[in-house]
């Protein structure tokens, strides 16, 4: 009986180790065919109209990002993947939010879905630490009057802002410092509560992705640091003003709908027209990038030293990159 067992583990354990061969001998041939069509494949061959409605950007202004962010390139080390092919597999990521085995599938990308993971936590860091000066409040006089000559309807006025959701998959409960109900937005999914600014031409000023869904607009406000710049140059004698929707308080910076007179309808009109940039430009983000669209939620959320960070989920529900 012993001599049986003994001898049924040892063919349990033979076939094991074929298969684990077997699976190894599979991954690298399916390796070895990524690279050989990353070899012969250059998305930069593709046709100007096949290229943007794959990735979104026109070619050159592709390369231009490449050829900014590739010398900062410190994360990866001893891969085989060229940086041109990193950032595509990325930008696809992105502009179709579709998972990472599909996005690594493509002929043009061709690399595995923990690649893929890989590329989105390393080039994300690169664009927030490299590229984060694109998108900033006026500072200067000058800044401010090359706004204020915009096509704004309202005299003063420097932006409109305005929040979106972000949607999100449910916290688990066991994060730490995540509170999963706090994401919970009032239209019954889980989201961030985004807010940003941007002018008539709509280019974004500022840009806050660190609230929950369950967060008021006016509550974010509230402790907004452009409310806290807007406030000390009301003092100084700088007048400006935003454009707020009737989520926003009503303030000496902050310009809001008012109840109806005559005179107050002829103002909202010019208010409603005015503040409309914030809007479109909420929908051009969410069109080019389709990683923002609710119906393809990819992310969760999690804290880490007082910073919130969203995760990936690849096609098998397991948590990939964050950034």
């Amino acid at each position: 009986m012993e001599e049986e067992i003994y001898i049924l583990c040892l063919t349990l354990q033979k076939r094991k180790n074929e298969e684990s061969s077997g699976c190894l001998r599979c991954r690298n041939f399916r390796r070895l065919k990524l690279a050989s069509l990353r070899d012969t494949e250059d998305p930069f061959l593709l046709q100007e109209e096949t290229f943007q409605r794959f990735l979104r950007f026109p070619k050159t202004l592709c390369w231009e990002l490449i050829q900014e962010l590739k010398p900062h390139d410190n994360y990866v080390r001893n891969s085989r993947i060229p940086f041109e092919i990193q950032f595509i597999s990325v930008l696809y990521f992105l502009a179709n939010g579709s998972y990472q085995s599909c996005v690594g599938n493509s002929d043009f990308v061709a690399v595995s879905q923990s690649s893929v993971s890989r590329n989105i936590k390393d080039i994300c860091r690169l664009v927030f630490e490299h590229k984060n000066a694109e998108i900033s409040f006026p500072n200067t006089a000058e800044h401010y009057n090359s706004i204020k000559r915009g096509k704004f309807g309202i005299k003063g006025v420097i932006g409109a802002i305005d929040c979106t959701h972000v949607a999100i998959i449910a916290p688990s409960s066991s994060t730490v410092g995540v509170v999963p109900h706090d994401y919970m937005n009032r239209k019954g999914y889980y989201s961030v509560n985004v807010e940003a600014i941007c002018d008539e031409e709509l280019i974004f000023r500022h840009v806050n992705a660190r609230f929950p869904g369950s967060c008021h607009d006016g509550g974010k406000w509230t402790t907004s640091p452009v409310r806290i710049k807007l406030i000390r140059e009301h003092v100084a004698g700088s007048y400006t003003w935003l454009l707020g929707d009737s989520g926003y308080p009503l303030e000496p910076w902050l310009l809001t709908p008012t109840p109806s007179s005559d005179n107050e309808e002829r103002y909202n009109k010019v208010h409603v027209k005015t503040r409309n940039p914030v809007e479109r430009a909420y929908g051009v983000l969410k069109s080019r990038f389709r990683c923002l669209s609710k119906e393809r939620v990819r992310y969760i959320a999690q804290r880490s030293n007082k910073t919130w960070h969203y995760s990936v989920r690849g096609c098998n529900g397991r948590k990939h990159s964050s950034w």
